[in-house]
């Protein structure tokens, strides 16, 4: 198995289970819960990204790059709006206050559609 076929495991089973998380009512416990599974899918999706431009022969380093480079090769067609998703995930690996929670619970829900047509987008472009 190679490190892409991994991350991209991986990445699908990140994306049931926050997806699931998503679906639950909001208690403040599931409301952790869907941060944490937030921030773990996230990080698999952009890891997905600089391992794809790796295998390119693209420089890919860290989440910023990577999403650029996604987005020039067009696994993703939204860079910005990844990029809103990077800042979200920042939010909450660097400070936990209520208010913070609340936007970046807000914003996990927003990232499951977003990171399923990802999701498709790799497979597709993995497959030719």
């Amino acid at each position: 198995m190679t490190k892409l076929t991994r991350l991209i495991d991986d990445l699908d089973n990140a994306i049931k289970q926050l997806d699931e998380a998503t679906q639950l009512e909001k208690t403040r416990i599931n409301q952790d819960a869907t941060i944490q599974r937030f921030e773990f899918t996230f990080e698999l999706a952009w890891k997905v990204m600089q391992e794809l431009g790796r295998e390119s022969d693209r420089t890919t380093y860290g989440p910023r790059n990577s999403i650029r480079e996604a987005g020039n090769t067009g696994i993703i067609d939204n860079v910005e709006l990844w990029m809103t998703f990077l800042e979200s995930r920042n939010m909450t690996v660097h400070t936990y206050n209520e208010a913070t929670a609340n936007e970046v619970y807000e914003k996990a829900k927003e990232f499951v559609p977003i990171v399923k047509t990802f999701q498709s987008s790799v497979a597709a472009y993995v497959s030719s």
